[in-house]
């Protein structure tokens, strides 16, 4: 129990760290700047953060929320940031370890695809957009841990386990198991894995893209709207469920996609009822921010049906 505890606190930390470096991917990347340079600088007086003022929520709290050279506040999200990924990170871990039967090494594929999902939905919520730069170097890396750590991918090491998801991906996964050396059929059903996700992801939502794109321009013509939009969706929605795919696999992309929409509904039908009645019949929401809860719960508890299922099924006395 103290190492797991040891390992727990690990955990956490890792999370601040990469909470740290999330936060300058969400200020810089939508902006088109370097991850690099130049250094981290107060966006008040420019003064260069030095290596001691940004150790991970220490820093913030030892410095009062005060840069230390023009003592102008330092935004709590800051800090709030690095807290969440590190008890995200933390709850991945604990889940890993607590399941018994998936390996260490799911735990790096499950930190990468969190870190990428809170980021694309901070990202999006503040400026719309969905960035290349996480979805695609996220998809990737997913298929890199699919050839190094085979055995990290739940439909590898549990493929009956529905509350992971392996249904749509088993048949393939199981025939490409058995082929050549053992090590190579395992990893090429793992890398299939990864890509039957990135597939069914494009399937899916670029489907609803050109549908919904002749659909509204239908409408635009029949009913001579200028304000309606001219698409659906963007692209970006398209590239973060193929990321997700990539991690995931291609049941997750299913429900995942179910459980973003699903939210998204419901904020619609929130924020409709308190619409001013003067408000245009057309908005639009970014999709990232609803679509981080069924994904971040999917790596911290697992399937969010089967968890809406055990909460509402009478439990037997």
């Amino acid at each position: 129990m103290e190492i797991r505890l040891l390992f727990g606190i690990f955990a956490f930390c890792m999370g601040a760290i990469v909470g740290s470096f999330l936060n300058v991917v969400v200020w810089r990347v939508p902006r088109g700047m370097s991850l690099l340079r130049p250094p981290s600088t107060c966006p008040q007086c420019g003064h260069r953060i030095r290596p001691w003022e940004n150790i991970p929520i220490l820093s913030w709290l030892f410095l009062r929320g005060k840069c230390s050279s023009c003592r102008q506040p330092i935004s709590w999200k800051y800090p709030a940031g690095e807290v969440a990924v590190g008890l995200l990170y933390w709850a991945v871990y604990w889940r890993v370890v607590n399941d018994g039967m998936l390996p260490l090494s799911t735990i790096l594929g499950w930190w990468w695809f969190a870190g990428a999902v809170l980021s694309l939905a901070r990202i999006d919520y503040e400026k719309g957009v969905i960035p290349n730069l996480v979805t695609y170097s996220g998809a990737i890396a997913a298929v890199i841990l699919a050839v190094v750590f085979p055995y990290g991918r739940p439909a590898i090491a549990k493929p009956k386990d529905l509350n992971l998801g392996s249904v749509l991906s088993r048949p393939v996964v199981s025939c490409l198991s058995g082929v050549g050396q053992p090590a190579v059929g395992i990893r090429l059903a793992a890398v299939a894995d990864a890509l039957l996700g990135i597939l069914l992801a494009v399937a899916l939502l670029g489907s609803a893209y050109w549908l919904g794109r002749a659909m509204l321009q239908a409408w635009r013509k029949r009913h001579r709207d200028s304000d309606a939009p001219r698409e659906p969706l963007g692209w970006g929605d398209i590239k973060m469920l193929a990321m997700a795919g990539a991690f995931l696999g291609a049941d997750a992309c299913v429900y995942l996609l179910a459980g973003g929409a699903l939210v998204g509904f419901v904020v619609g039908v929130v924020l409709l009822a308190r619409r001013k009645k003067s408000a245009g019949v057309w908005s639009s929401m970014p999709f990232a921010p609803f679509f981080a809860v069924p994904a971040l719960l999917w790596v911290v508890y697992g399937n969010w049906f089967y968890l809406l299922f055990e909460l509402f099924t009478p439990q037997p006395f």
